[in-house]
């Protein structure tokens, strides 16, 4: 099966650790020739925590597909193959913050001096105005600044992260997205020079309806817990031997829901009434659903709540979610150089997206990309042991270690 819309398209990544390489990710799996360019010391993401066969699980992930090269952007030779590269690619992206690619000479001006065609895509923190282009950016920052931290976890908590990295992850998907419909446009004839994602624009789009009331009201959203503050029931209740998902959002789901709990009565009380009422009274609401659901295990209640065509499910942790016949049904790992790496949600036509490679070894394909910009043996050599660029320690016949 072949998905690679993108091949033949060539994109230099000049991003650091999640947000810009998780978006380039996604376009090498549609085919696309990226190049990620990193310092000597490596990306951040190559020194993560969580590994898997000695290699950080991040860099696994958000480095799949592309080929590696190590420039010294520092070192004006290194600067020299840097504009090389760009001279020959369709895209540059880069994550510097603002003013930092531009002394290094790697910005825009100077990227389309070299090659006027090229889309250049600027990824960044707060913007680069003057307010935010001086702020610091990772995903809890973001977070904290947007006010998901206040809005999430349980009233009396303190400030709560959502967990899995939402902002960046998020900003990946909306590089991706505009490369694409960038290129769309392009084959259109409509003029795309520049574009420009923010970490702060992702997260309030992310909170978007939330954000509207907010700049409406003046009044910061409630936090839900595990639940949703536009209806009730619609949170997780504790059982005799776990937890369960409830979501009735509507009424007709509210009522099938009351009969199926045993409690039918629940209809007809006032506070209970309508979805506006159980979503102003849902600290009620949830002591009362509790008070019966404790009464039964988990998986009683799921049946009882399908039978009567209620959502209902068991919440899982995540080394629970993992080895779940729906996980094994949707192919949710594929494995990339032995490792299983969560697939991107794509079938197409019935199938998933194969790895196009694994993650690069530090410096993987330096002289091979040097090779194909027309440097030969004996420059290839000089920029090596001036460290301008640095190569694979595999190809001077030393073992080599996929870090």
């Amino acid at each position: 099966m072949s998905f690679l819309p993108l091949r033949g398209v060539r994109i230099v990544d000049f991003c650091a650790n999640i947000a810009g390489p998780f978006g380039s990710m996604i376009l090498a799996q549609l085919g696309a020739d990226v190049i990620k360019v990193e310092p000597p010391a490596g990306d951040d993401s190559r020194h993560y925590a969580s590994q898997a066969a000695g290699v950080s699980v991040v860099h696994r992930y958000v480095g799949a597909g592309k080929r590696g090269v190590v420039i010294d952007l520092k070192s004006p030779d290194g600067v020299e193959v840097a504009l090389a590269i760009i001279a020959r690619s369709d895209v540059v992206l880069q994550s510097m913050r603002p003013g930092v690619a531009d002394r290094l000479g790697i910005g825009r001006e100077a990227a389309l001096a070299q090659n006027p065609d090229v889309l250049y895509y600027d990824v960044n923190a707060f913007g680069t105005g003057p307010v935010g282009r001086g702020r610091p950016g990772y995903d809890p920052l973001v977070q904290a600044f947007s006010g998901i931290m206040e809005m999430t976890g349980h009233d009396d908590a303190p400030p709560t992260r959502c967990a899995p990295s939402v902002v960046d992850l998020g900003t990946g998907q909306w590089v991706a997205m505009g490369v694409l419909g960038a290129l769309l446009a392009r084959a259109k004839g409509q003029d795309v020079g520049t574009l420009e994602t923010s970490l702060v624009d992702t997260a309030f789009s992310l909170v978007a309806y939330q954000a509207t009331s907010a700049r409406v009201t003046g009044q910061r959203p409630r936090r839900a817990g595990s639940g949703n503050p536009i209806a009730a029931p619609y949170q997780c209740y504790e059982a005799a031997d776990g937890y369960l998902l409830l979501a009735a959002p509507s009424q007709k789901l509210w009522e099938a829901a009351a009969r199926a709990l045993g409690a039918p009565g629940l209809i007809d009380e006032e506070r209970f009434a309508t979805v506006a009422d159980r979503t102003r009274n849902k600290d009620a609401l949830e002591i009362t659903i509790t008070a019966i659901t404790l009464r039964e295990p988990t998986e009683t209640w799921i049946e009882r709540l399908s039978a009567a065509g209620v959502p209902a499910g068991k919440v899982f942790g995540l080394e629970e979610a993992v080895q779940t016949d729906i996980a094994a049904e949707r192919g949710t790992f594929v494995d990339s150089d032995d490792v299983p790496l969560v697939r991107l949600p794509w079938l197409a036509d019935g199938e998933p997206l194969a790895w196009q490679r694994p993650a690069p070894r530090l410096g993987e394909h330096t002289t091979e990309v040097l090779a194909e910009l027309g440097y030969d043996a004996e420059r290839r050599d000089e920029l090596l042991a001036s460290g301008a660029v640095a190569g694979d320690p595999a190809q001077s016949g030393t073992a080599a270690t996929r870090i």
